[in-house]
């Protein structure tokens, strides 16, 4: 009988087909146990060099979802890629990744670091309060109350002139005397990014429809759904359950800086839109000493950066 070499599915969410993606995805095949699995936003048309790629072990989906920040779209694009990659018998490691990810070690040390690690790998950031009465350290969550971030007209990421109307529809929204009917006693918040195995993937892909309604119209209920499914699942198994600090850089598998621009004026501040979590090279080299496996916010050029460290010419 033929034994199945284990392989990894590497799921990649992205807004656009780039430079950095190409980087990203070269770097990745470079594994000969890599998958790659990739959801492109249904708003973006041209798929450009992916349209054209012939590597079997890429597939693109062809059922694209239309994903606006904040809101469960992103969830129904990331099962459709574990739908996908479950169909391979040989996948038993699911990794999520964005567009902007790159690994910090070479990549075949990453697939060994993977492979080898046997529990799900998931950042925690605590539980919701079940009065919503409070939400220190957790964020921006008002589950019982109508934001609808799918809605790409109001989407405060697209604009200052957006976020300016994101916050009046808050303040306006949140004063008025009406409440949804959902379930708050159970969700937990953590980062999106996952490392799982295949049993796990296999409950994420199931139909969990009474938690899908709860947080369809949630604010920021990408950052929900898959840790309460996880939580909730370690509990059924009796599985232990480590809580990461929401500011801590090292999120499970991924490294994440956030830092302060230095010299910023009050007009840059309210009209000149700054990814404070971007990767810059001092942070790049903070993600290279750290032992996580994939930095986030990567440009191009600090992708570049990186694989210079681990791929010397």
């Amino acid at each position: 009988m033929t034994s199945i070499t284990p392989t990894i599915a590497y799921l990649i969410t992205a807004h656009a087909v780039n430079k950095q993606l190409a980087l990203l995805v070269d770097a990745l095949l470079s594994d000969s146990r890599s998958r790659i699995y990739i959801h492109i936003d249904a708003k973006t048309r041209d798929l450009g060099w992916l349209a054209r790629t012939s590597d079997e072990r890429i597939v693109v989906l062809t059922n694209r979802t239309a994903v606006n920040w904040g809101g469960l779209s992103i969830t129904d694009a990331i099962r459709s890629l574990l739908e996908a990659a479950l169909r391979d018998a040989g996948n038993v490691r699911f990794v999520l990744l964005s567009g902007a990810c790159f690994p910090l070690r070479e990549p075949r040390s990453v697939g060994d670091a993977i492979l080898e690690r046997a529990e799900p790998r998931l950042a925690v950031w605590g539980r919701i309060d079940a009065t919503l009465a409070r939400n220190e350290g957790l964020g921006r969550y008002v589950v019982t109350k109508f934001h609808p971030l799918d809605v790409p007209s109001i989407n405060p990421k697209r604009g200052r002139f957006r976020a300016l109307l994101w916050n009046l529809y808050k303040i306006i929204n949140n004063a008025l005397p009406y409440e949804r009917k959902v379930r708050t006693d159970d969700l937990w918040r953590g980062s999106l990014f996952f490392l799982i195995t295949r049993e796990l993937a296999l409950h994420f892909v199931a139909p969990h429809d009474e938690l899908a309604r709860d947080l369809r119209f949630g604010l920021a209920s990408d950052e929900l759904f898959f840790t309460t499914l996880y939580v909730r699942w370690a509990r059924a198994q009796n599985a232990p359950l480590v809580e990461t600090d929401t500011t801590a850089r090292h999120q499970a598998i991924h490294y994440i800086r956030k830092w302060k621009p230095p010299n910023r004026g009050l007009f840059t501040r309210l009209f000149v839109p700054v990814d404070l979590r971007a990767l810059d090279h001092e942070g790049a080299m903070e993600a290279i000493e750290s032992d996580a496996l994939f930095a986030r916010k990567c440009s191009a050029e600090i992708s570049q950066g990186i694989m210079a460290r681990w791929r010397p010419t």
